[in-house]
């Protein structure tokens, strides 16, 4: 039997596993994700890599994250870091701006000290993927690492690297889960993303208080 190529796969994929619909709030889709993982564990130090108005401000959000302690964001657009600065007054929150790439800067951080991170960095996907592949290259155990724009497959490449993969699809964008250390939690992930599943065609990604009575009851 003729081995079938990669794209001969992407082909059978995309019709066999076709994603819903582009939400119509596409920048949003993580949040019922960070809520939902949120409500899994006890996460008080978050990394985010690239910082938005529905990420940075839903983590900070204490319903949402109840146990933040520490929220540092790192960000390679100047303008925009200024923009964020000023619109988010919070002491738990650092916003850090890097003038390279956000992998180059990923070395001197010890990323063992997050609970969490979450990559949705950069304009670029090239860049993205990089810093995706500069966080598998450091083989951290403690944190889970959310990663926005999933369904994109230099992504999933990038993050091949980790032991442990998981890809929450209620919504497109998708958002994948990726970390190292052992897998005690898969029935809770797929849990967590049928109830995604059972509510996104009446939630909207961004309503934040809809999906806490969902996820939170």
């Amino acid at each position: 039997m003729q081995q079938l190529t990669t794209r001969g796969w992407r082909k059978i994929k995309s019709v066999l596993y076709p994603l819903p619909p582009r939400a119509r709030n596409d920048y949003a889709t993580h949040v019922p994700v960070l809520i939902g993982v949120a409500g899994m564990s006890k996460v008080e130090r978050v990394l985010e890599l690239g910082c938005g108005n529905y990420s940075t401000k839903t983590f900070l959000n204490r319903s949402a994250f109840p146990h933040l302690k520490e929220l540092r964001s790192l960000e390679n657009d100047p303008l925009w870091a200024k923009t964020m600065r000023l619109g988010v007054e919070d002491s738990r929150c650092t916003i850090v701006f890097t003038g390279g790439p956000i992998a180059e800067a990923l070395s001197t951080l010890d990323l063992d000290y997050f609970d969490l991170i979450f990559v949705d960095d950069s304009a670029t996907s090239e860049q993205r993927a990089a810093t995706i592949k500069a966080v598998s290259a450091l083989r951290p155990q403690n944190p889970w690492t959310l990663i926005h724009d999933y369904e994109f497959e230099d992504y999933q490449r990038a993050a091949a690297g980790f032991v442990h993969r998981f890809i929450f699809n209620a919504y497109n964008p998708e958002t994948g889960l990726v970390f190292n250390l052992k897998n005690e939690r898969q029935t809770d992930l797929r849990q967590l993303n049928q109830r995604l599943k059972a509510n996104c065609t009446r939630l909207d990604p961004d309503d934040i208080d809809g999906w806490l009575r969902v996820l939170r009851q």
